[in-house]
Formats: C-alpha cells, structure tokens, sequence
C-alpha cells in the first residue's frame, strides 16, 4: 500500500479517499515501515487510584468490569474481555490523543 501510494505521489489523504481506505491505515504503514513504530508498541504502567466499587444487582448478574480512564477517555472492560482487544483500545486511544 505504502509502495502504491509513492509510485502515485500526492498526499495520504487524497490516496485513501481515492480507494476508499481510513487515512491512519496509510499513515500506521508508511510509519511502521520507517521503524517508528514496531510491531508492538510498548505499554506502561500509570498510577492509578482504587476506589470501591459500585455494584448493582444488575452488575453481578454480568460479571466482574474494570473502567480504565486515559487522558479522560474513560474504557469500559467487561469481564471475559482478551488482552489483544483491550491493548488495541488502549494503543486507538493513545494514537487518537496523541500520546
């Protein structure tokens, strides 16, 4: 994709509105190809404060859920959630704000 987009030259944006592509899927490649972003992005760790949980009779009917907030962008994790999809919501989340 990232070879298609150089042979046709023009900008990231115009090439992926041209076939139809989110831009960032572009933007993702071309980077991790210039090896600024390999192929998993390191996480780390951020204090965090433990308050009690509130628990409904609902809540327990579904099972456990940890919220996790991310420069104010509050995820929800239901239990039963896999480490694959939420270290994907946290990278979005970072790589939407920034981070």
């Amino acid at each position: 994709m990232v070879r298609a987009w150089e042979e046709e030259g023009g900008t990231q944006s115009a090439f992926m509105r041209k076939h139809g592509l989110p831009r960032e899927r572009l933007r993702f490649w071309t980077r991790r190809r210039e090896g600024k972003e390999g192929a998993r992005t390191a996480m780390s760790f951020v204090p965090v404060e433990a308050a009690p949980a509130e628990r409904s009779e609902a809540g327990r009917e579904q099972g456990e859920a940890v919220q996790v907030e991310v420069g104010g962008v509050r995820v929800r994790v239901e239990a039963g959630a896999s480490q694959a999809l939420v270290e994907r919501v946290l990278r979005a989340v970072k790589e939407v704000q920034g981070c």
